[in-house]
C-alpha cells in the first residue's frame, strides 16, 4: 500500500512524500515523481515510517538540486525531438492516406527522423507503440545474448511503464523493463539489461553479483552515474 499525506518542506516549498513498499526491496531508494512536486521512496515491506521520513529529511540537498534541474512533462507531438537510444530524432507525422515513395509501414526511422503515419489525435499513442516495439527488440537482442553467456534461460521478457525501477528480475526468471529505456543512451540500456540478466544467477547485490554484471557489460559505473543524474528525464515524455 502507498502511504500518502507526508510532506517535506524545502525552502518553503511543500514536497509530498509517497512511500511505496516493494516485496523484493532490500533498501530505501528515492526518486522524484515526474509532473508532481513529490518524491517517491521505495522501501522493504514493513519498514518503519519514521525511519523513512528521517532518510528523506537527510536527502534534502539532493532533492533540492534535482527539483532545480527537473524538466516538466514533455508532450509527444509532431515536430519535437525525442532521444531514441540517446540520439535525437524529430517526429514527422504523415497523413494516413499519403503515398510515400517507398511503402515502409505505419512507422519507421530514417535520417534521424521518426516518421509516423497517423491522424493528429492518434499521434502520441502511435509514437509510444512504435517505441515500445523498438525497445523490446533492443532488449530481447541483448538479454538473450547475455543470458546465453552465463548458461541461463529467460522465462519471459515484459515491457512495462514502471517509474520506480528501470528493470527487475523475478525468482521465476521473468525479466521486466521500463519501455522508457528507449530514451537512454545505448550503453545505459546495455547496463540495465546486464544488471537484470545477472540476477538470473544472483538474486542479490553481492560482490559476486556485481562482478558478473561487469562481465556482461563494461559501462556499469558510467551508466549508474548517468541514470542518477538523468534518469528522471526518461519519465518526462508523455
Amino acid at each position: 500500500m502507498i502511504q500518502k499525506n507526508s510532506y517535506l518542506d524545502i525552502q518553503g516549498q511543500k514536497i509530498e512524500v509517497i512511500i511505496q513498499p516493494h516485496p523484493t526491496s532490500k533498501k530505501l531508494s528515492l526518486r522524484l515523481v515526474t509532473g508532481k512536486t513529490a518524491v517517491k521512496v521505495v522501501c522493504p515491506p514493513n519498514y518503519p515510517v519514521a525511519d523513512i521520513l528521517d532518510f528523506v529529511e537527510r536527502q534534502k540537498g539532493w532533492i533540492s538540486d534535482r527539483l532545480d534541474r527537473q524538466t516538466g512533462p514533455i508532450p509527444i507531438k509532431e515536430g519535437i525531438d525525442i532521444p531514441i537510444l540517446g540520439l535525437p530524432h524529430k517526429i514527422v507525422r504523415i497523413a494516413p492516406d499519403t503515398q510515400t515513395q517507398r511503402q515502409k509501414g505505419a512507422a519507421w526511422l530514417e535520417a534521424n527522423q521518426l516518421y509516423i503515419k497517423s491522424h493528429s489525435e492518434h499521434l502520441p499513442r502511435r509514437v509510444r507503440d512504435f517505441l515500445k516495439k523498438q525497445i523490446r527488440f533492443e532488449i530481447d537482442l541483448r538479454a538473450q545474448e547475455k543470458a546465453a553467456r552465463i548458461n541461463k534461460k529467460i522465462a519471459a521478457i515484459r515491457i512495462k511503464d514502471t517509474t520506480s525501477r528501470w528493470g527487475s528480475c523475478s525468482t521465476k526468471g521473468n525479466l521486466n523493463f521500463s519501455w522508457r529505456l528507449i530514451f537512454s543512451p545505448e550503453e545505459v540500456l546495455d547496463y540495465v539489461v546486464a544488471h537484470e540478466v545477472a540476477h538470473l544467477e544472483h538474486m542479490n547485490h553481492s560482490s559476486e553479483f556485481w562482478a558478473l554484471v561487469d562481465q556482461l557489460t563494461d559501462t556499469r559505473k558510467t551508466s549508474q552515474q548517468w541514470l542518477k543524474m538523468n534518469g528522471n528525464q526518461l519519465l518526462s515524455y508523455n
